[in-house]
């Protein structure tokens, strides 16, 4: 109909549709072919007696008041339209993200929740037992921090995350058997505390990060099982409880449904068991819940991530919340016979032994949230503790994390300052 002068009949179709479908003028170019701006033009002649067309309804009911009314429900249909369509282009493409990794669902299966039988077997008489815990947590894989951002003090991406991940499992076995030698380790725990990837759960992240999250998992793979194998040689066994962190979610806010289940480290997780599954020595623990008790000889502990304690900004810093956060899990736990001795838990990126509650410290090291909320500099660590069989921990150790030759430390925090005179000159960080 569009580029040809319009009949009467033409015309009354046009009416008749814009009658029909009550003013919808989307409706009435679907059924008739005109354009809108043809609707439009002569619904307004016929709206203002200026149409002499025989068998044409008379615009009682469809005046102009009508018109005006009906204008900014049309808007909102279309509004609407464009919205849903925009979501529905954004659920397409996650769609084929997901089925990017459509083999990997098959990893996950029935989960076995079961603790090796050697963490909690007596030690023979007359032997004394000792498993060693490294405690992996708060890696943040693949996100990237500009050092300048940070005043100089830190810098991560994909390449130094390589080195820091290589040098905890260096370290691990380093520290148990050269700075703590004379010991017969029946075994290594190591748990998986969660915040493994950087995630996808804020906008600057997903800008940011080196890849995307199913990019990431794909290439931490093998490094994560070349580590784990690396400490089983060395310790003869490891076992792995694991619960996700809040930066491997899928969705924004945090969800307590299938809060494991629909995160991004749940299916990494499966995905190292998997891989790992011929292998002698090495067992997973992964948790369908926020938390994972597990045992080693007699004592209990509870693994979990950390971030259902809020606050920790006071003079008392993150003790207040902890403290809370224990009194509250260990009442629950005590009320179904699961009480626990120690809870573990990373989130915090401070490293902390408190007695009964262990914190973990940070892989990725100080980032440009917690430079911007003045939080504490800590260098990048883990935690590492040996377990007695009659005296439960006993030592605690720092992992160090950081290579030697990392340009940025506290050391290199210097390069932010300015200054003129007295034979001062201006430094950057750039210039060194």
């Amino acid at each position: 109909m569009k580029g040809r002068e319009l009949s009467d009949g033409d015309i009354r179709n046009i009416i008749e549709a814009y009658i029909r479908y009550e003013g919808n003028k989307v409706h009435v170019q679907d059924a008739t072919g005109a354009g809108y701006s043809t609707v439009n033009r002569y619904v307004k002649f016929w709206q203002a007696g200026r149409l002499e067309i025989e068998g044409l309804p008379k615009p009682r009911s469809f005046g102009m008041a009508h018109e005006v009314r009906d204008a900014p429900t049309v808007k909102k249909l279309r509004d609407d339209y464009a919205s849903t369509k925009k979501e529905r282009d954004a659920l397409l493409r996650e769609v084929e993200e997901l089925r990017r990794i459509a083999s990997m669902v098959t990893l996950v299966g029935t989960a076995e929740r079961k603790v090796p039988e050697w963490t909690v077997k007596k030690p023979s008489k007359g032997y004394r037992g000792i498993i060693a815990t490294a405690f992996l947590s708060d890696v943040h894989l693949d996100e990237v921090i500009q050092p300048e951002q940070v005043n100089w003090v830190n810098a991560y991406n994909r390449e130094i995350a390589e080195k820091r991940l290589r040098l905890f499992f260096e370290n691990t076995i380093e520290l148990a058997r050269d700075y703590l030698s004379g010991f017969r380790y029946e075994g290594l725990v190591l748990p998986l505390g969660g915040d493994i990837f950087a995630g996808i759960i804020h906008e600057e992240l997903v800008e940011s990060n080196e890849g995307t999250i199913f990019e990431s998992m794909l290439h931490w793979a093998d490094p994560m099982c070349a580590g784990i194998k690396l400490v089983r040689d060395a310790f003869g066994r490891v076992f792995l409880p694991c619960v996700v962190g809040n930066h491997g979610r899928r969705q924004r806010k945090p969800h307590a449904k299938n809060r494991a289940q629909d995160n991004f480290e749940y299916m990494f997780y499966h995905l190292l068991k998997r891989l790992l599954a011929s292998e002698k020595g090495v067992e997973f623990t992964i948790s369908e819940a926020a938390d994972q008790p597990f045992r080693v000889y007699d004592t209990k502990y509870l693994l979990t991530h950390g971030d259902q304690f809020k606050g920790g900004s006071g003079i008392a810093g993150l003790w207040s919340p902890l403290m809370l956060g224990d009194a509250r899990k260990r009442a629950r736990e005590n009320a179904v016979q699961r009480p626990y001795d120690h809870m573990i838990m990373g989130h915090w990126h401070q490293l902390k032994f408190f007695g009964n509650i262990i914190v973990n410290g940070s892989v990725s090291g100080l980032d440009e949230y917690a430079f911007l909320n003045n939080f504490g500099y800590e260098p990048p660590r883990q935690a590492f503790w040996v377990t007695d069989a009659t005296h439960g921990v006993t030592i605690t150790a720092p992992i160090h994390v950081a290579a030697k030759d990392e340009v940025y430390s506290a050391a290199t925090g210097d390069q932010a300052i300015v200054g003129i005179g007295w034979g001062n000159e201006r430094k950057t960080g750039k210039n060194g």
